[in-house]
């Protein structure tokens, strides 16, 4: 209105003076700095979930290798004090002019014993498995190593697996399962629209995981810093005795009963405590998505969703365990062209020419109406849609007043983060069996030829691939980690140059499936990784099947009731 008068008035004077106006742009910033910070974070978190999913290797292995020092340090011990005595007793019979003196029984037995628990040589023989798992060499340096040969995949003899109780091993049939799960929710939500279920669902889903993964873990360890057990006690609300007795006596309170014990079971103040925190976030979090229009700008809301985007991711690659590349190759081959057609065949297929995908991803698609419209009025029903959902890491465009995120699905994680879980798995695997065989688990690469041992130790290679983490030190874990920050990399390129949405699985499924292939066939253990390493069904058996060296059994011991020690 105030343009308009201007301009009437300009008009009426006589002066004749003209009206110069000079329009501006709103300033946008030229580069979106949010894609290199998703890029970051998703790198981040599946490295952080698929180096956590061995942790347990881990460790075992460290336990083992400190119980072993224990015992060195007590046998030098032992053996030092039985030097002393003979020491002692050839100077008294020299001055005395008599002949020597036997040595006496505790040093004799001493080195007995040092003989005994010396590291077999030849390898360790898992009682389950039958084979040998790894071998102890000597370098150029003279250092000694452990590493693992894998054996050909015509051995008749197949490993007995012993399954971890909180996990789930991923099959053919899950592989093909996910997918057709996943395609029939992405068809559902296009069609129906029901993103408030999604939210409501998500919240609570990851409030649980949110409490598992960094909630109870920080209470206990601040509670065990400050030296305060009483919230870790168990409170004595029911025995399972008594819930039982409840059960057998029947009726519906008996049955009430039964079922609560088994649902929530025992139970400590710091549970309690977890489970209130955690679920007052989310329950934070889902108000301020359905009461404020947009809120994805808002610094809470889309930063407590990465972060139950991360717990998530840990707790999936935790849970899910992939023992095969077969398996694997299947589910990523398959996610392939189902991320290719989602976001590139569906815009070809539905009536609008939108891409389903990316209608999903951002909640039916971007606002109607102009971006400095809905900047005034957000309430506006053609201002509605445009908000990601929460299945994805987003972080907001940084000084962009248009709005929008980068985004980053969950599924781009946790899919190629198997194959991550896998190589981390198999590495740790091999050290502990390494370990377990009296070496130091140290471990090279059997694809990276020996070589003189440089500065600091370190093997050097002709692999054009050594250059990724140092591969013939860390095996497999490094360089896949390599290929799939390179995958990403791809992908948010390809996003900046095409300025469309790309299938991040395009990028990712060549560069770490590939990887891992290339890695395994130069190794000489591809038939191992493709049918299942023997090496990781032996350690899953050694940590839930075999506890005898967790228990610390003597070897005479551990060997009269397995056999599982060879000279």
């Amino acid at each position: 209105t105030l343009l308009l008068d201007v301009v009437r008035g300009a008009n009426d004077s006589q002066s004749g003076d003209p009206v110069v106006l000079t329009m501006y742009q709103r300033y946008r910033p030229e580069y979106n700095f949010s894609a290199v910070m998703i890029w970051a974070l998703g790198v981040f978190v599946a490295w952080i979930a698929s180096y956590h999913s061995s942790v347990e290797y881990r460790r075992l292995g460290k336990a083992l290798m400190a119980k072993r020092e224990m015992d060195a340090r007590m046998e030098g011990d032992e053996v030092g004090r039985g030097g002393d005595d003979r020491s002692q007793g050839v100077g008294s019979v020299g001055r005395r002019g008599r002949s020597r003196s036997p040595p006496s029984s505790s040093s004799v037995s001493s080195n007995e014993r040092q003989i005994q628990q010396q590291p077999p040589q030849q390898g360790v023989e898992m009682g389950r498995s039958g084979s040998n798992i790894s071998n102890t060499e000597r370098g150029a340096g003279g250092e000694e190593r452990v590493i693992y040969r894998a054996e050909s995949s015509s051995s008749s003899s197949q490993p007995q697996y012993v399954e971890d109780p909180d996990s789930l091993e991923l099959t053919a049939s899950h592989a093909v399962g996910f997918i057709v799960m996943a395609s029939t929710s992405l068809l559902v939500l296009f069609f129906f629209k029901i993103y408030s279920v999604v939210k409501i669902m998500y919240a609570f889903g990851c409030s649980g995981a949110l409490a598992q993964i960094i909630i109870h873990p920080g209470l206990v360890h601040l509670f065990q810093r400050i030296k305060w057990d009483r919230p870790l006690r168990t409170i004595e609300w029911m025995t399972e005795e008594d819930a039982t007795r409840a059960a057998l006596h029947g009726g519906f309170k008996g049955h009430c009963l039964i079922c609560l014990w088994q649902l929530i079971g025992p139970i400590s103040a710091v549970d309690v405590a977890a489970m209130i925190i955690s679920y007052g976030i989310g329950a934070t979090w889902l108000y301020v998505a359905f009461m404020i229009p947009h809120p994805d700008t808002i610094a809470f809301y889309w930063i407590i969703q990465d972060i139950f985007g991360l717990c998530m991711c840990i707790l999936f690659l935790q849970t899910i365990k992939l023992n095969a590349i077969k398996v694997g190759a299947i589910l990523l081959i398959v996610a392939f062209f189902y991320d290719i057609f989602f976001v590139f065949v569906t815009p070809l297929l539905t009536k609008h020419g939108e891409s389903i995908m990316v209608n999903v991803a951002t909640s039916g698609g971007p606002p109607k109406a102009d971006p400095a419209w809905c900047e005034k009025y957000p309430w506006d029903a053609n201002c509605k849609g445009g908000d990601p959902l929460p299945m994805l890491f987003a972080i907001p465009r940084i000084g962009d007043y248009q709005g929008g995120s980068s985004l980053l699905g969950l599924g781009d994680i946790v899919l190629p983060g198997l194959l991550l879980s896998f190589a981390s798995r198999f590495d740790e695997a091999k050290r502990l069996i390494g370990v377990v065989g009296g070496g130091s688990g140290t471990m090279r690469n059997n694809g990276c030829p020996d070589g003189a041992v440089g500065g600091g130790g370190m093997m050097k290679s002709s692999n054009p691939l050594c250059f990724l983490c140092c591969c013939c030190r860390g095996g497999y874990f490094g360089p896949v980690m390599v290929a799939y920050a390179i995958g990403l990399l791809m992908a948010n390129a390809a996003v900046y140059i095409m300025e469309m949405g790309q299938p991040a699985l395009l990028y990712l499924v060549p560069c770490c499936l590939g990887t891992v292939v290339y890695m395994g066939h130069k190794a000489g253990e591809l038939n191992d990784l493709w049918e299942g390493p023997r090496v990781i069904r032996s350690a899953d058996a050694l940590m839930y099947g075999d506890m005898s060296i967790v228990c610390g059994e003597d070897d005479d011991e551990q060997e009269e009731r397995d056999g599982n020690i060879t000279d």
